[in-house]
């Protein structure tokens, strides 16, 4: 008898907890509506100019978005007399490519001949007045984000499989990684300061995915301690779409196998909490731009293992709006002409 009613004690202590930890997870309530935009093909990358969201098409056509992501076809007729095969940012200005030819957008969207070499490391993901952050993914061989010091020029690198997202929450940077690799999974890297990670000095090291196997002491990075003060969180079956703060939270729309919810950072977990769909939402590649207040999030079913792209659902891609609490998805559909 003894023995049950100490079990019972401790079985009641843990539900305790358990349902401690679920009352202190802030209460916010998200609001998210399902909306189509109608494109001619998949849209292969984004930008943001001057209160504009610019699409380039997998066609090299462009469409152009207001910030109420009405369409602006004044912009798309102007932009549409080149066949664009790259759309860019670096550091505040916009890029447009042609197989031949770089151009650059002015202040009044005309397109202006850019004639200067520079060098552009990775695929961009952050900028502030700090850092210029890139990365460089290897897929399931690894991977690694860059941190450019403005100030001292100074290149700072940590391992990351596969950094999609950088985050600026409560003073740190947070990595947000995703693998689609014979699964789902992803992780957070939560970075303190980057100038505290190991600095590259090597011009080659600096877009080397796997830096870090031409260092005798990192080959074997599994059993290092992380350096820099770096946080980190696992987990599997589940990827990241994108993350963002909210008041004094940070949070994801995590996919599984099975469905799409909004989950919350807590410590070194995340809690779902609260489901959007009873689907999951199918990508392996997703890029972001700062739109005014409002996140975007561009993702493509097309990167990473583009065989199992074409044999489950086929090329697809969509975007995602946050604005605040609110969230839109937006279901590219391609018009039947």
């Amino acid at each position: 008898m003894r023995n049950f009613l100490f079990v019972t004690c401790i079985l009641l202590i843990l539900s305790s907890c358990k349902n401690q930890d679920q009352i202190l997870l802030p209460q916010v309530h998200f609001n998210s509506r399902v909306a189509e935009l109608e494109t001619d093909t998949t849209i292969s990358s984004i930008a943001y100019f001057n209160e504009n969201i610019i699409c380039l098409q997998d066609n090299k056509q462009m469409i152009v978005l207001d910030t109420s992501l009405n369409r602006v076809y004044s912009l798309e007729e102007r932009f549409n007399n080149y066949k664009t095969s790259y759309l860019f940012t670096f550091e505040d200005t916009v890029f447009l490519a042609t197989d031949d030819e770089t151009f650059f957008i002015d202040k009044d969207f005309n397109l202006r001949k850019y004639e200067k070499v520079r060098r552009i490391y990775g695929n961009f993901l952050y900028d502030d007045s700090s850092y210029y952050v890139y990365a460089c993914c290897a897929g399931e061989f690894g991977g690694s984000v860059f941190f450019r010091d403005k100030a001292t020029n100074k290149t700072y690198s940590y391992f990351a499989t596969c950094a999609r997202q950088v985050v600026r929450f409560k003073g740190q940077y947070v990595v947000c990684n995703n693998l689609a690799h014979l699964g789902r999974s992803m992780s957070f890297l939560f970075v303190p300061n980057p100038q505290h990670l190991y600095e590259l000095k090597e011009e080659k090291m600096k877009n080397h995915c796997n830096w870090y196997v031409d260092v005798d002491s990192l080959k074997n990075r599994g059993e290092i301690n992380p350096t820099g003060g770096v946080k980190s969180n696992y987990s599997y079956d589940l990827m990241s779409l994108v993350s963002f703060g909210v008041g004094d939270s940070l949070y994801s729309v995590v996919c599984s196998d099975t469905s799409t919810f909004i989950a919350v950072h807590k410590n070194d977990t995340v809690f779902e909490r609260q489901r959007l769909f009873n689907r999951t939402i199918d990508f392996h590649d997703s890029r972001f731009i700062q739109a005014g207040r409002k996140l975007v999030c561009l993702f493509n079913l097309s990167e990473g293992s583009p065989f199992a792209a074409y044999l489950t659902r086929g090329r697809k891609s969509g975007m995602v709006v946050i604005d605040g609490n609110n969230i839109d998805f937006l279901d590219v559909r391609q018009s039947r002409r």
